[in-house]
């Protein structure tokens, strides 16, 4: 039973990343407000988050995994033109990945305020 919570928390987190990375994903290729993406979406998946666990402990730790997961698999969606070769030039590589590494840090930093101060009324609302 605690093995099958454990995947359960487990695959909660992906889902969360992986909404949160389609979010960046439409805000940087089809100009989808960052508001709703980096701000709205992420503050409502840690209410949930708050929620589904009762813990304000439990609540920040996962809002942070969450976060650092969707930006890593941000950097890896909007680099997909360089990883799968169809950026061939090699100066325009270095500049289109620093580009977006910048975008995905920005957004991160972001998210994770708004996110960090919604895990805290979540978990005092909760609690």
């Amino acid at each position: 039973m605690v093995a099958l919570l454990k995947v359960s928390n487990i695959s909660l987190i992906i889902a969360c990343a992986l909404i949160i990375n389609f979010g960046y994903v439409a805000t940087n290729l089809y100009d989808v407000p960052g508001v709703i993406t980096v701000v709205f979406i992420p503050c409502t998946l840690v209410i949930c988050l708050g929620w589904f666990f009762r813990d304000m402990k439990i609540t920040i730790a996962l809002s942070f995994a969450v976060i650092l997961i969707a930006a890593l698999l941000a950097y890896i969606s909007l680099t997909a033109p360089v990883l799968f070769g169809i950026i061939e030039d090699v100066h325009y590589r270095s500049v289109f990945n620093y580009a977006v590494f910048l975008r995905v840090v920005q957004y991160a930093f972001v998210t994770i305020l708004f996110s960090l101060l919604t895990a805290l009324v979540a978990g005092l609302a909760f609690e």
